[in-house]
């Protein structure tokens, strides 16, 4: 198995702290462990399932609802390509994710 313990960052946009926060993500033969904020080495498998998912709606963090099968087959191709190669589609999920989040409407009484 390739990549096995190579840790991986998704740097994701947060308007609730108006900066971006850094998700680690590091690679398993099941799938990963998480590291952020309260989640240290914090298990889930293949599609980011339950932990990432619980972080990011943790900190009130807008994603695509289809992440998990984009973080599964990061997974998949992390068995055949090179570090490299795999963070940097971490890097074009962060930009998505940050997108997401940067346009999601705010329909807070404060703002109306």
């Amino acid at each position: 198995m390739k990549n096995i313990g190579t840790k991986f960052n998704l740097r994701v946009y947060s308007t609730r702290w108006g900066h971006h926060d850094n998700y680690h993500l590091t690679k398993t033969e099941e799938g990963w462990l998480v590291t952020y904020n309260k989640a240290s080495n914090a298990p889930c498998d293949k599609s980011g399932s339950p932990t990432l998912e619980k972080a990011l709606r943790g900190e009130n963090i807008s994603y695509p609802a289809d992440l998990e099968y984009f973080i599964s087959d990061i997974w998949d191709a992390s068995e055949n390509r090179s570090a490299e190669e795999v963070q940097s589609y971490f890097d074009k999920l962060s930009a998505w994710i940050s997108e997401a989040e940067k346009t999601k409407p705010n329909f807070s009484p404060l703002h109306l």
